[in-house]
């Protein structure tokens, strides 16, 4: 499928995520952490319209390959890896045992990263 495509379905999205894990849809409930389909279920018998923020949340916490945008937005692609899957885990699920150092190190690839930018864009001028 193209990356561009856009999944309106929420129980589209759900079976198209289980497919990519290789699980039913009745074998996500316990890899996303909940102690039973209830929620799973009320999506893929249309009860919830919509996949909540709290319910994308919870499943990058505990599957942070899953793409968020697919489960908001529906944006492929279904799963995420190397730094976008980290920044995304961080986002939804900081760790709350980074060190200064690990933060200071961030901040420099950051920082190298928005220097890079600018001499690309003065380079366009």
């Amino acid at each position: 499928m193209e990356n561009n495509k856009t999944i309106e379905d929420p129980k589209q999205r759900i079976q198209m995520i289980a497919d990519a894990l290789g699980v039913t849809v009745n074998g996500l409930w316990p890899l996303l952490g909940y102690k039973s389909n209830t929620v799973i279920s009320s999506i893929m018998y249309g009860k919830t319209k919509s996949i909540t923020a709290a319910f994308a949340k919870n499943a990058i916490a505990q599957l942070p390959q899953i793409n968020y945008l697919f489960l908001i937005d529906g944006k492929l692609p279904v799963l995420t890896h190397g730094e976008i899957q980290q920044v995304q885990q961080n986002m939804v699920a900081p760790n709350e045992t980074i060190s200064l150092q690990q933060i200071a190190a961030k901040l420099d690839v950051i920082s190298k990263t928005q220097i890079k930018i600018l001499k690309k864009l003065e380079a366009l001028k």
